[in-house]
């Protein structure tokens, strides 16, 4: 899925008020990427999210979030959310949000590298660029170019209500470079000129 945000600043305008003085611009665009995407599990790392996994895997009742579906934000109207507080009701929901996210994320989206598949190649390295960079904080360069946040090595940037509602593996990216979107073009084209695509099949994948 391919997003194309109406009015947005072009990559040039936003790499320029990167690099001036206007701070609050860059806090105020940080703080929106990184309510986009991460790179790392919600407010946990990979060994706690393996602990809570153990534990519910041992309950009764248990179903893996992959083989279920989404359950809906609950409706309330009591006096604390109609303050736009949040209720226990909804606390709880939350935070099983946040365990069902963590979960998916742990069993689809954490790479291993093998000898017999990405490894495969003559360079005998990860052929899907693993492990990743990780950064404790986002950060900008002198250049203008941003490095987000990114905690997990062996984890792609995700999306979080993506990640909730798709329950596989997915990744989210912000097209922010040329080289970006030549890249997702490259890739959207090589599906398209596959000999077994009908022709139904390409207008839907465009």
């Amino acid at each position: 899925m391919l997003l194309w945000i109406n009015n947005a600043l072009s990559t040039q305008q936003i790499r320029d008020r990167l690099l001036s003085t206007d701070s609050d611009f860059n806090k105020a665009l940080i703080a929106y990427y990184e309510s986009l995407h991460q790179g790392e599990f919600i407010e946990r790392t990979k060994d706690d999210v393996k602990e809570v996994i153990d534990l519910l895997e041992k309950q009764d009742g248990y179903e893996q979030p992959t083989t279920t579906l989404q359950i809906s934000l609950p409706e309330c109207n009591c006096k604390l959310c109609m303050n736009n507080e949040i209720c226990t009701k909804m606390e709880l929901w939350w935070a099983e949000y946040d365990t069902t996210v963590n979960d998916i994320l742990f069993r689809c989206n954490i790479h291993e590298c093998r000898a017999n598949w990405c490894l495969n190649n003559k360079y005998h390295k990860c052929k899907a660029r693993f492990p990743r960079p990780c950064y404790p904080e986002t950060k900008i360069n002198h250049d203008g170019h941003i490095f987000f946040k990114h905690l997990e090595p062996n984890m792609n940037t995700v999306c979080p209500p993506l990640t909730y509602l798709l329950r596989c593996n997915s990744d989210a990216t912000c097209l922010q470079s040329g080289t970006g979107v030549k890249a997702v073009i490259m890739y959207v084209t090589d599906y398209i000129t596959k000999n077994p695509l009908k022709l139904y099949n390409m207008f839907e994948i465009l």
